[in-house]
């Protein structure tokens, strides 16, 4: 079988079961799994694809046909310009989340640039890591805490670390805060800026969501139980004991939950309460200052 042939035929599956971006998605297993890229594939396409290379590519279009996610299986997904090895037991970084890195990044520059200090930032529910990595790589002057209460994500936010030869960064298991409460390190006790994209979808709405999330991703990491509020109610409430006077709180939030997370940090004494919204007008990110 020849490479026209073989890509055509795993667009062909892909479509037929039903995969949006079906066309794109065999290009990138045909870049990942074969190692051609679509420039090289121009000069290839007519040249016969070698035996364990075909079986290798038709094996991945199968897997994806069943809607397992495309970066699950190449194993990795860029953010901020960077690489993140993903698998199931993260969420894929996605570019919505970019908002929030953005924002981070504008008010260190803005506020905290010149001092002389370490600026100490944490990341809660920091996943794959790269919230905190995308801060870290950018700023020299960030010490970036990232925690989560998964085992094998922190695990993989460590790789990522190396992968992207990050050395300000550390990652710790907590239950947001819980377990800083009794660490005896100081860095651990209060930070200038307090980050998270914590679970936040309805419980009832997660069956709603298309197969590759519902399915696949860790339902922890997106279960934000009835309202889709419980980790903002814990996270603002809990986070008046770790953030600095003048130290700001950012938050991504679902498209509809503005309102919302607004009132609850108020209820917990915030102030110049911001929301931003992302590239489609949505509500995304809401910045709040103790």
């Amino acid at each position: 079988m020849k490479y026209a042939e073989m890509v055509k035929q795993g667009q062909i599956r892909l479509f037929k079961a039903g995969i949006v971006d079906a066309d794109t998605d065999a290009w990138i297993l045909l870049e990942t799994i074969c190692c051609v890229s679509q420039v090289d594939y121009f000069t290839k396409m007519h040249n016969e694809v070698p035996d364990d290379a075909m079986q290798a590519y038709f094996k991945a279009i199968d897997k994806r046909s069943t809607h397992y996610p495309l970066q699950y299986i190449i194993g990795e997904w860029e953010f901020m310009g960077l690489r993140f090895k993903v698998n199931e037991s993260v969420l894929i970084p996605r570019q919505d989340t970019e908002l929030i890195v953005e924002t981070a990044m504008r008010i260190i520059d803005d506020f905290y640039s010149e001092q002389e200090r370490t600026i100490d930032v944490i990341d809660l529910c920091t996943g794959s890591g790269c919230i905190a990595i995308s801060l870290a790589k950018k700023f020299d002057n960030v010490n970036m805490l990232g925690t989560d209460i998964s085992a094998d994500a922190l695990h993989l936010a460590k790789v990522n670390a190396e992968l992207n030869k990050i050395d300000n960064v550390q990652f710790i298991k907590s239950d947001l805060f819980l377990e800083l409460e009794t660490d005896m390190d100081s860095r651990h006790k209060e930070f200038d800026m307090i980050i998270s994209n914590p679970p936040y979808i309805r419980s009832k709405e997660i069956e709603k969501l298309m197969p590759e999330v519902k399915d696949y991703e860790p339902r922890i990491a997106l279960d934000g139980d009835k309202d889709g509020l419980v980790f903002y109610k814990k996270i603002c409430a809990q986070s008046r004991n770790h953030l600095r006077k003048k130290g700001c709180l950012i938050l991504e939030i679902g498209y509809d939950q503005a309102e919302d997370v607004t009132d609850i940090l108020e209820k917990n004494i915030y102030r110049n309460i911001q929301v931003i919204k992302d590239w489609s007008g949505n509500d995304r990110v809401v910045v709040a200052y103790r």
